[in-house]
């Protein structure tokens, strides 16, 4: 047999069966791609029938909501139509006769007890000396004991705290108050003189109850000494007697070292009521010319 001849005869039988092979690759590749196919019609059957349930459960409950609505409004409407005759007469018997409190109603104003006593007005027994109650030029009673009782008990329990506190000016005269507010209004005019110091006979330091602590300046306020006396003054029977934010009400400026004794009880009352004492006795404090 020739070389021709045995190359022809070789590659017939090689070619039937490569095409034997490649038919079958075939078939597997088709049976796949049917598999695959299979696969994805089932996933989407499974999808579409889930999104089917779920829309129906949607749908049900939809449905029974205004079942459930109108089940819970009839029974309220039963229950109503039910109650007693005389119990719902009585129900709006009070609802026509007795109207509700409005909260934004004023209370009632406290009254006052106000006497004189030899030139001298208290007002529930309370010592004032302000704008519109002067002293007599004649009242001279110096630093009441209870005062300076007060203060010393004041600033030993200040001390313990690492606060020192002294009094840097107690008792003045009606004389000695004329001089200093004389000075003041030389200095700074009269409009200006009445917003922080007093005019003779209007001087609480004429009662003998009030003090300043420290240093009676501006540059007192923020200090840790005077934190403390606004937290503690009051456990002793003092009150910060010009706070801040009354100032129209009391006549003078924020003074945090101008301290009136009260008495604990008090003194306790009128801090717990956020009122100045003006506020808190129902006065004025304003001059008259």
């Amino acid at each position: 047999m020739s070389n021709e001849q045995y190359r022809n005869t070789d590659k017939r039988p090689e070619t039937a069966v490569r095409r034997k092979r490649r038919s079958r690759r075939e078939d597997i590749l088709l049976t796949r791609l049917k598999a695959v196919f299979c696969m994805i019609l089932f996933a989407f059957a499974v999808v579409v029938c889930a999104k089917a349930v779920q829309n129906l459960r949607a749908g049900g409950k939809k449905e029974n909501e205004p079942q459930m609505t109108q089940m819970t409004e009839n029974a309220a409407a039963k229950t109503t139509t039910t109650a007693p005759d005389a119990e719902l007469a009585g129900k709006n018997a009070n609802s026509e006769t007795t109207p509700p409190v409005s909260e934004k109603e004023p209370k009632q104003q406290t009254e006052h007890k106000t006497e004189v006593i030899d030139g001298i007005t208290y007002v529930d027994g309370v010592m004032i000396a302000n704008k519109s109650y002067p002293l007599p030029e004649s009242y001279d009673p110096g630093l009441l004991p209870e005062t300076q009782e007060a203060f010393n008990k004041m600033a030993a329990a200040a001390e313990k705290d690492g606060i020192y506190l002294f009094i840097s000016s107690g008792y003045r005269s009606h004389f000695e108050q004329k001089v200093i507010y004389d000075d003041y209004v030389y200095t700074d005019g009269k409009k200006a003189a009445d917003t922080y110091s007093s005019r003779a006979g209007y001087s609480e330091h004429q009662t003998g109850y009030a003090i300043d602590v420290n240093n009676p300046s501006d540059s007192f306020r923020g200090t840790d000494e005077a934190k403390w006396i606004a937290e503690h003054c009051s456990d002793y029977g003092f009150i910060v007697r010009y706070p801040e934010g009354k100032e129209k009400i009391t006549g003078y400026e924020y003074e945090p070292w101008h301290l009136r004794y009260l008495g604990k009880k008090l003194a306790k009352k009128v801090e717990a009521s956020g009122l100045c004492l003006e506020e808190y006795l129902g006065i004025d404090s304003k001059y008259s010319k």
